[in-house]
């Protein structure tokens, strides 16, 4: 990488975006995150208890609605390009509040499914909004800054709202009637917070990435936008099965103590949120691409690091996981900081909702594709997982590298002439 000078001229010191809206747009993904991270550790439980289904036949209506929602994402991208981002998040959180009422009102396989599609379906569409919300609200040189809040809050949120959940959840069919309803109340909350905001419009930084000669047309058709929503795609699958397999892997192959687990995630967490701002506003003076690269090939750490442990005293192994998972959180950051800049970027910027939507195809066949991954090598070859997921961030990263200078992203986010 090479350094170049950051793009904005207010000094290190200003590490916290700017701009009318900060608040609550950081409010909002708090309060959106705390829901998701206050029921997701219980979501099996949840469904199971409150539909009357078996465990795997609610394993698979979940992922049956998870690849069902996919086909429709074109049509929430277009959707939030007619009619913004905003109110596209407004109506997403009020389909998921009432998502949970069903759940917690209904029984059976077929309300079960239907309220999981529309579930499934307003996640994907946040996930497409929040990015192109991000830019709209920025102002100039101030995107990538917005960006990386966006993670920070998400981070914040779902790592507190598991803590409380894990304090307060009762394994119940009244415990789960009252996550599902505080869910509700989360997700009618987060409207409230979202109808506070305002856009701005298009900045100037809009302006001048569409007319520094980005790909028109579909996204397709975009080869540097494909290289990067499939390098990112790759490396989100593979932060997916490590959620997935790390526990099973450091208990039954390493045989550490279970408290590991939560001393790995809890590192994890506490350094996305805590450091995620200050490393994206250094990382904004290198090109995104190369840091996107980087960061993929850092993954890389940790997975040869779990794969080579199994002959090590236990002390070796926790201290060298404790420091692989450091390595790999730092790498984590640059690439999510890194991945995003470029996602919202390179599309012509009047069809960033359409773009940010066709990447949530991307990542949707990974969601799906990880815990199949995950549970078919840990059940056969368990270290081989870990070598699958090096090659497949290496290649990744390689990816990026190959993008013509034109299609890059100069640093703060807007594509070289």
């Amino acid at each position: 990488m090479t350094a170049t000078e950051a793009p904005s001229a207010d000094g290190p010191s200003h590490i916290l975006p700017r701009g009318q809206g900060v608040v609550w747009f950081g409010a909002s993904g708090f309060v959106n995150a705390f829901g998701t991270g206050f029921f997701y550790p219980f979501a099996l439980l949840f469904f199971t208890e409150l539909s009357g289904l078996p465990l795997s036949t609610v394993g698979v209506v979940l992922t049956i609605a998870a690849l069902a929602v996919l086909p429709g994402l074109p049509t929430v991208g277009r959707l939030i390009d007619r009619f913004g981002p905003r109110r596209v998040l407004i109506v997403s959180a009020l389909l998921r509040a009432g998502c949970f009422v069903g759940f917690v009102a209904t029984r059976g396989i077929v309300p079960l499914a239907l309220f999981n599609i529309v579930f499934a379906l307003g996640n994907r569409a946040e996930q497409a909004a929040i990015p192109s919300l991000a830019v709209e609200l920025a102002g100039e040189g101030q995107s990538a800054r917005w960006l990386a809040l966006s993670r920070v809050v998400f981070n914040a949120g779902v790592g507190s709202g598991a803590l409380v959940a894990g304090l307060l959840v009762v394994d119940s069919r009244s415990g789960f009637t009252v996550l599902g309803v505080a869910n509700a109340v989360s997700f009618v909350l987060t409207a409230v917070l979202y109808v506070k905001l305002s856009a701005r419009g298009t900045t100037a930084r809009t302006r001048a990435s569409a007319a520094a000669g980005a790909v028109r047309g579909s996204p397709w058709r975009n080869t540097p936008f494909l290289r990067v929503a499939g390098a990112n795609a790759v490396l989100w699958t593979s932060t997916l099965v490590v959620e997935t397999a790390l526990p099973v892997f450091v208990l039954h192959e390493l045989a550490l103590p279970t408290w590991t687990v939560g001393v790995l995630f809890v590192i994890n967490t506490s350094l996305l949120t805590l450091l995620q701002l200050p490393v994206s506003r250094f990382l904004e003076r290198f090109r995104p691409g190369p840091v996107l690269a980087l960061g993929g090939c850092t993954f890389a750490v940790l997975y040869v690091t779990v794969a080579e442990l199994g002959s090590a005293s236990r002390s070796v192994r926790l201290v060298a996981l404790l420091v692989a998972m450091a390595v790999y959180t730092l790498g984590e950051m640059a690439v999510s900081q890194a991945g995003l800049v470029m996602l919202t970027s390179l599309p012509p910027q009047p069809e960033l909702g359409g773009y940010m939507a066709f990447n949530q195809l991307f990542v949707g066949v990974g969601a799906a594709l990880a815990p199949l991954l995950a549970a078919s090598l840990l059940d056969s070859r368990p270290a081989l997982l870990w070598w699958t997921l090096t090659v497949l961030s290496v290649l990744a990263g390689l990816l990026i590298p190959r993008l013509p200078r034109h299609a890059t992203p100069e640093p703060g986010g807007t594509p070289s002439s």
